[in-house]
């Protein structure tokens, strides 16, 4: 059996999306098994945001439901899984991002990154091979394009031959941009990486450890970048009730299942003797 079908046995559901409970290591071997049969690999990093997101959206929704590898990414997500009996921790995607890099560098796979401003990817193409000796960036473009430059910029991309692809468009156009060219990359990793460019290049500071372990990040993230509060305000209460709601109403159906079997014990059993005697 493939990892990548191992994985599909510790799928589980938070508000009907699949998600997989892996941790770092079981991700990479998927990834590097992805490689090894040349088979192409479409990686998504779930947080709540994403998962209300796709309420509305039936593309997103789509696309995460058809992705080959569904990280816990959020502490949302977490939350959830564990409310229903999964220990699970998180994966975030830019530490499984930046895990992806260092087997690259090791396994001397191909690296093309998308996305960012062109000062933050020559930065970041000057750290990365420091930060991962021997990494392999064999291509790479900006984030500001349109529809019709896609054609040119996916096919200057493909040329390269990537190994791995990481797409830092933000959610949801990242998600859209690889399930528009998913056909173009058929032995490609890629991941959605969001603002991960930008943390790497050192222009946004990630979350102290004390934060993470928390799991409050997304507080950290939330004093750092008040802009954020209007779609978190929106979708994180939204996703906590709709989590709560459902985890209620499980146990009342477990309740009412587990009535019904009691009551089916405790039914007489049939008394046969009687038929017996009214045949006589």
């Amino acid at each position: 059996m493939s990892t990548l079908s191992a994985t599909y046995k510790q799928r589980q559901k938070v508000l009907g999306y699949p998600v997989d409970t892996v941790d770092e290591p079981l991700a990479l071997e998927v990834i590097e098994e992805a490689w090894g049969a040349k088979r192409g690999l479409h990686v998504v990093t779930l947080n709540a945001e994403m998962v209300v997101a796709s309420q509305q959206d039936q593309a997103l929704d789509r696309i995460i439901r058809h992705a080959h590898l569904i990280v816990p990414d959020g502490s949302g997500v977490v939350w959830a899984l564990r409310l229903q009996g999964h220990g699970v921790d998180r994966l975030p995607g830019i530490e499984l991002a930046n895990a992806a890099l260092a087997l690259a560098a090791r396994k001397g796979a191909r690296v093309a990154l998308l996305g960012g401003k062109t000062e933050v990817l020559d930065k970041i193409k000057a750290i990365l091979p420091t930060m991962h000796p021997g990494l392999q960036v064999v291509a790479s473009h900006n984030g500001y394009f349109s529809l019709d430059d896609e054609d040119q910029l996916v096919d200057q991309i493909a040329d390269a031959k990537p190994d791995l692809l990481l797409v830092a468009l933000g959610v949801p156009k990242q998600e859209y941009f690889i399930d528009r060219w998913n056909h173009a990359f058929p032995n490609t990793v890629m991941i959605g990486v969001g603002g991960s460019f930008d943390v790497w290049a050192g222009n946004v500071k990630r979350a102290p450890a004390a934060f993470r372990k928390m799991h409050m990040e997304w507080f950290y993230r939330l004093m750092a970048e008040p802009w954020r509060f209007k779609r978190m305000s929106a979708a994180l209460p939204s996703f906590a009730m709709q989590v709560l709601q459902e985890l209620a109403q499980n146990k009342l159906t477990e309740k009412k299942h587990g009535e019904k079997v009691r009551t089916g014990r405790q039914a007489k059993p049939h008394d046969k003797s009687k038929e017996r005697s009214k045949d006589k």
